[in-house]
């Protein structure tokens, strides 16, 4: 299990009270980051959608070392999309859409936690600071719109639903075989310049959005 709060020497390569994000924001977020990798690397869990990269992605993430996974996950930005429904969509009708989870095993509910904890992280982006929601998440105004204004019970429902949790980037292996490069060297500067390709990626990944295709329809 990578353990994000262990920031020592060169660990400690992106300071936690930079940019946008407090300091617990920036913690959190690195946490989430780090849950993410390790269950998307989980033998088993290869075809599920939430973790649907490129098997040359893939491949290049289980050949990380587990200090590299720690830079990793310490990026500004989540290595996740989380997918939230457009306008009236009700968070009961994406989970009946959406293929049914198996509960039984406890990878599955490690996820369905994972899931809720990002939705609960995205709503305390959106009311400490819009903007940073939409770099670290990536959420447009209406998705904010419908975090500040949804129940717990809404985000429990989310986490559910397997829609809602997307790898960020996913055919991009170029972009992943840069940032893990510069994670394995460890050099602060070759990782601010991964970090700003990544920005530059951000709403542009490989198909249109989830949230503006539902929204078309």
């Amino acid at each position: 299990m990578i353990d994000p709060t262990h920031r020592s020497g060169r660990d400690a390569l992106v300071p936690a009270g930079t940019g946008l994000l407090t300091p617990s924001l920036r913690r959190d977020l690195a946490d989430l980051n780090a849950q993410y990798l390790t269950l998307g690397l989980a033998a088993g869990l290869e075809a599920d959608p939430r973790f649907a990269w490129a098997e040359a992605v893939r491949d290049r993430l289980r050949q990380a070392d587990e200090a590299t996974l720690e830079r990793l996950a310490a990026a500004p930005f989540a290595l996740f999309d989380v997918v939230l429904p457009a306008g009236p969509e009700s968070p009961a009708a994406r989970v009946e859409d959406s293929p049914p989870a198996v509960r039984a095993g406890s990878l599955q509910v490690q996820c369905e936690s994972f899931a809720h904890q990002a939705a609960f992280m995205a709503r305390q982006l959106v009311e400490a600071n819009g903007l940073a929601a939409r770099v670290a998440l990536s959420l447009p105004a209406e998705a904010q719109a419908w975090l500040l204004n949804c129940r717990p019970s809404q985000l429990a429902e989310l986490a559910r639903d397997l829609r809602t949790i997307r790898p960020r980037w996913r055919l991009h292996a170029c972009f992943w075989q840069t940032l893990v490069g510069a994670a394995q060297r460890g050099s602060p500067a070759a990782l601010e310049w991964a970090h700003c390709i990544g920005l530059c990626l951000l709403g542009a990944d490989d198909e249109a959005p989830l949230l503006r295709r539902r929204s078309r329809r």
